[in-house]
């Protein structure tokens, strides 16, 4: 399991759909002028072809950007729900290393605190492959010296129950990370946004097809129902990222959570400075 990643940048999914649409639009309605001239000499009062196709597939369409927008809605919260557990998780783990022998529990704290800065995901993050590996592997590398800290703190004079304590606390960070990236990995496969493209762009053509059968012009009406179609896909595939689209997964959790390590390691140090 990884996190997806997402090649393609925000701004040029943007720009794609902006002048797929309303160019299949114009596409169908061209294609309508040339069936309307080529059978000018049939029968006028015979019905309009398309009608019941348009209505089919626009129905189709809406099932899917509803199925598809509930699915990325789920795992946007998901992945809040994610970073806000492991912030909590991590908080804990500082807190109850605090119980431990005066020294025998800062060299822990110092190590948690040390992961807790590299599950922020940093400005500018885009999520192509390479920044992914490069994020997990920095996570990894601090989260590597979690356990060994822990077995160095916890020395035989420390009592059971304070032992059981403190490494069930780190055993949850391990297991909250485990959570984010679950939830992390969640996106929409290749095959449904091409299924998703396709339908909206076969709707729109459609749509342009018959208005030029009916014998009327392209009006604006039909770009907006393009443009409005268009904010449909880009608020989905909006979800779909966690932090290069025009919303993000806040990490106001974890970023509150190093604040107070930070607070209470550099509180102990100045305690300790401070003792004759």
């Amino acid at each position: 399991m990884s996190i997806a990643a997402h090649p393609i940048p925000f701004w040029l999914v943007i720009v794609i759909l902006l002048l797929a649409l309303p160019a299949c639009a114009y596409a169908g309605f061209r294609f309508g002028s040339f069936e309307l001239r080529r059978h000018a000499a049939g029968d006028a009062s015979a019905p309009l072809a398309g009608e019941a196709s348009l209505g089919a597939l626009l129905a189709l369409l809406g099932l899917l950007l509803g199925f598809t927008f509930s699915a990325t809605l789920n795992w946007r919260e998901a992945s809040t729900a994610a970073v806000v557990e492991e912030g909590a998780a991590l908080g804990t783990a500082f807190l109850r290393a605090d119980l431990l022998p005066e020294g025998a529990g800062r060299p822990l704290q110092e190590a948690l605190l040390e992961y807790t800065r590299t599950r922020v995901i940093p400005a500018g993050h885009r999520a192509t492959r390479a920044q992914i590996d490069a994020v997990l592997a920095r996570s990894a590398e601090a989260q590597a010296k979690l356990w060994p800290a822990v077995t160095a703190a916890l020395t035989p004079d420390v009592p059971g129950p304070v032992q059981t304590f403190v490494a069930g606390g780190v055993t949850e960070v391990l297991d909250a990370h485990s959570r984010r990236v679950a939830a992390a990995s969640k996106s929409i496969s290749v095959g449904i946004w091409g299924l998703l493209a396709f339908s909206a762009g076969a709707g729109v053509f459609i749509l342009g097809n018959r208005t030029a059968l009916q014998g009327r012009r392209l009006t604006w009406r039909t770009m907006v129902f393009s443009l409005v179609l268009t904010s449909v896909l880009v608020t989905i595939n909006d979800l779909s990222r966690a932090s290069d689209g025009f919303t993000t997964v806040r990490q106001d959790a974890i970023i509150a959570t190093i604040a107070d390590m930070e607070a209470a390691l550099g509180g102990a140090a100045l305690a300790s400075a401070r003792q004759p």
